[in-house]
């Protein structure tokens, strides 16, 4: 009889036995099952945040134009040289640079904010000064066509690219637009005159 209660007795702490581990084993499924789903959920989070990331030139909140007056207030009575808008960590900014007869100027502007981020100002060389360099590298800013007008008007030699940066430039007493586009590795380069829209040249770097 104690035989057969003995047994009885071996054979229920087996059974609770089995039944705690397959318990355990059950909660460390889940649990793991849990911490798969939450990893597989990250990236999409992480690609929905890069996905609000502006990459085209035509979409910053302030215009050329803005960033232009800005400077002329910042260094009065000197002439723009220069204008570029690029991205810069991670925001676009633009770098708006001039001349008058004795000093030359630079102001980067935040193109979201239009919050000034920097700004120098230095000598001449002797060479350059006394209106030489003015006269020479002088934009004309007079009926400047907007950044989104010559981007429209370059895109058609760049089907499919982005416009990434783009800078205001002056070869041969000729004010243009430089539009870089880029798309997978592949970069084109659109130059378009800065009062008529007129596309100019076009060079692919594949």
């Amino acid at each position: 009889m104690k035989a057969k209660l003995m047994l009885a007795l071996l054979l229920s702490l087996t059974l609770a036995g089995c039944s705690a581990n397959n318990a355990s084993k059950s909660d460390d499924q889940s649990s793991q099952a849990t911490s798969s789903s939450q990893s597989a959920s990250s990236p999409s989070s992480s690609t929905s945040s890069q996905s609000t990331t502006t990459t085209d030139v035509t979409k910053v909140k302030v215009s050329a134009a803005t960033a232009i007056k800005r400077y002329q207030q910042v260094f009065p009575n000197s002439d723009i040289t220069g204008l570029s808008l690029e991205k810069q960590l991670g925001d676009y900014q633009y770098e708006v640079e001039g001349v008058d007869d004795s000093k030359e100027y630079s102001l980067n502007l935040n193109a979201k904010t239009a919050t000034v981020t920097d700004k120098k100002s230095e000598a001449l060389d002797t060479d350059e000064a006394n209106g030489v360099e003015r006269k020479a590298e002088a934009l004309n800013l007079d009926h400047l066509i907007s950044v989104s007008k010559a981007v429209q008007n370059a895109r058609s030699k760049a089907k499919g690219q982005a416009a990434t940066e783009i800078s205001l430039e002056r070869e041969a007493g000729q004010t243009y637009w430089d539009i870089q586009f880029e798309n997978q590795g592949q970069e084109t380069s659109v130059k378009v005159n800065a009062q008529s829209g007129k596309v100019l040249a076009v060079e692919q770097d594949d």
